[in-house]
């Protein structure tokens, strides 16, 4: 059994769209860079989106992450997720995987239609490959149900992935086993007090503990997978994975045990 953990969150089911480190834009494509916004579609119309509002849309985020405008994203997130917390979580992770570069180009992809509302509209998936300079994309979308969202994994997984790597940081800093256990032991996996000693034991082996620290590096997209490094004073570093899908996170970490 993998003994990777999993941490539930309540997110609506949305399909998503992976994204690499290296990914560049293809060049069948026709790039589009960001022009000067003067309307934005509201997220609350009734109207269909078009395909041209939907750029104009995409165009403003760009310029709202290259910016760092949090508020501009709260009306295009599910309610649940609207909090500051969130958007600066993704937008941090914006900005290390752009590697501090302005994002100046995108490429719509192709429109979906995923069905139909209750009142028989029919929803569209618009989506996007976003990209810097220096060659290095994303692929973001904009679907339009009852109101017009954005869908990108950051958006919707950065906080949650930053909230499970450090409270799993907490607990082996602590070398408290009651708080590793409750990172770890969810649903059937369940770490014996020996196991959970272990993993401390290695990281105590790897780093002087009051001085580990956490740095989101980047995005493995076949495999939904976010990648850390976790690090101390004495220059050395592990690498531990934060799995996102389905409304949920998971860790990996090979000092974990993967069998029973």
């Amino acid at each position: 059994m993998n003994k990777s953990i999993i941490l539930m969150i309540s997110l609506c089911s949305v399909l998503f769209f992976g994204c690499s480190q290296a990914e560049t834009v293809s060049s069948q494509g026709e790039t589009v860079p960001p022009k000067t916004i003067t309307q934005v579609p509201d997220a609350q119309t009734a109207k269909p989106l078009t395909p041209a509002e939907a750029d104009v849309l995409i165009a403003a985020t760009i310029e709202a992450i290259n910016q760092e405008n949090v508020n501009f994203f709260m009306p295009y997130l599910m309610e649940r997720d609207r909090a500051p917390e969130n958007v600066q979580a993704a937008l941090n992770h914006y900005q290390a995987y752009f590697q501090g570069e302005e994002i100046t180009d995108f490429e719509r992809l192709g429109v979906e239609q995923l069905g139909e509302t209750g009142n028989q509209t029919p929803i569209q998936r618009f989506n996007y490959r976003i990209a810097n300079h220096g060659g290095i994309s994303k692929q973001i979308a904009v679907y339009q149900d009852k109101t017009i969202r954005l869908d990108d994994t950051f958006l919707l997984y950065s906080v949650y992935a930053n909230r499970l790597v450090e409270r799993y940081i907490d607990a082996i800093q602590s070398q408290d086993i009651d708080k590793l256990s409750g990172v770890l032991n969810i649903e059937e996996t369940l770490f014996s007090q020996d196991e959970l000693r272990g993993i401390i034991s290695q990281y105590k082996d790897l780093f002087s503990l009051d001085s580990l620290n956490y740095q989101f590096i980047g995005v493995e997209s076949e495999r939904q997978q976010f990648l850390y490094t976790i690090s101390g004073q004495n220059g050395r570093e592990h690498e531990i994975k934060v799995i996102y899908g389905d409304g949920l996170v998971s860790l990996h970490d090979q000092f974990i045990p993967l069998n029973r």
